[in-house]
């Protein structure tokens, strides 16, 4: 077993039906929360009213879009600082929660957002997060990244530090109750790309690994429940904590090239980022059998594909194993279905090689041309 560090701050609530409780479970944490949220869910579902009930007053900052900008964050600091609030409320899917995290940063320090992006670069502590997920899907209620969409470069970009971890994982299954079937499948994709991805990381754990597996089994016998029933609390709440523990696996492995390449989905064509990352699991998890051959056949057994101990094999299942999950949840494999063009892939894939901080870890020594042949493969929706 290699030497290895596994550091979990976050203090997880699971409670369903609980989420009047809040105020009582933050009291000691302030008495002025700034509330982080989207434009529309949390006000739509009634949730902004129930937390006027419990924080009389509280500041709320409901701006935050898909894929968070610097700009927003650097608006909701503003507001945060205007307001005096002593800590933040993350309300909604995996953009408010990252974009909390970044305005509790700039609440705190001068300057810009893109001036934090990186890891430790914040020289004053940010003010303390509470993430209530209504997603299961990025597991960022118990991650210290914050993943921001840079205005000036449209690129994704990452803050990270320890003091990042929320305080405060407030998880309640009913929440997700209202979630539509699209975002359903594609956060819930999200949080197996993240399982799987942190299973074969460079920087894995042994704690990780076991969190992963059973994140791997909950989501693939869950999430298609949730998709045919999206009133079902007790599959809501499996997914809801399957998402946690994916979290808590990409919080010490971190993700690997899926992540990396799937973003030029997201940024360039607006592929919802769970989705993006699934159009990319087969390639890569072909490409990672030949180099983490037991670990993936343990996947590729979860997914209803047990093969024998042979990297070719574990690579023909683990393909089949992901295609039968999409396809039961009615999502094609190609990523030209999602409305990807096909002719600026290889760029995509020119830029991926060319940057060694997307590759740190990721299993097995690529080339661009195995790169332009993973985005082909994607993009085709083709088992190799």
């Amino acid at each position: 077993m290699n030497e290895f560090r596994y550091f979990m701050p976050s203090e997880v609530v699971f409670q369903p039906h609980g989420f009047d409780a809040l105020a009582k479970r933050c009291a000691p944490l302030g008495k002025a929360p700034l509330v982080v949220t989207g434009r529309h869910s949390a006000r739509r579902t009634g949730l902004l009213e129930r937390i006027d009930a419990q924080f009389p007053g509280a500041a709320v900052f409901d701006a935050v879009e898909e894929n968070p900008a610097t700009q927003t964050c650097e608006r909701g600091a503003e507001f945060c600082r205007e307001r005096g609030c002593d800590y933040v409320i993350a309300l909604g899917g995996g953009s408010p929660i990252d974009a909390a995290k970044a305005i509790a940063v700039l609440a705190r320090n001068p300057g810009r957002c893109r001036d934090y992006f990186g890891a430790n670069k914040y020289p004053e502590p940010n003010l303390p997060i509470v993430a209530v997920p209504t997603t299961a899907g990025t597991g960022s209620e118990v991650t210290p990244y914050a993943v921001i969409v840079d205005s000036e470069a449209n690129s994704k970009r990452t803050i990270s530090g320890k003091s990042l971890f929320p305080v405060l994982a407030f998880l309640d299954p009913a929440l997700t109750l209202s979630l539509p079937r699209e975002v359903t499948v594609n956060t819930g994709l999200d949080a197996l790309s993240q399982a799987m991805e942190g299973l074969v990381s460079r920087t894995s754990t042994p704690v990780g690994d076991a969190l992963a597996l059973d994140a791997c089994r909950r989501i693939r016998k869950w999430l298609p429940h949730c998709a045919q029933d999206g009133g079902d609390l007790e599959a809501r709440g499996e997914m809801l904590y399957a998402s946690m523990l994916a979290g808590c696996v990409i919080a010490q492995a971190g993700t690997t090239l899926v992540h990396g390449m799937g973003y030029y989905y997201t940024v360039k064509f607006g592929v919802a980022h769970g989705r993006a990352n699934a159009l990319l699991l087969t390639p890569l998890f072909q490409h990672n059998a030949r180099h983490e051959t037991a670990k993936v056949a343990a996947i590729a057994e979860i997914l209803g594909r047990p093969a024998p101990p042979e990297p070719d094999a574990v690579a023909r299942n683990i393909a089949l194993g992901i295609h039968g999950i999409l396809s039961e949840l009615g999502v094609s494999p190609a990523a030209r279905d999602a409305g990807v063009p096909q002719t600026p892939l290889a760029g995509y894939a020119e830029e991926v090689a060319a940057d060694p901080y997307r590759f740190r870890n990721q299993p097995g020594e690529l080339e661009p041309d195995d790169l332009k042949r993973f985005y082909q493969q994607s993009y085709d929706g083709v088992i190799a």
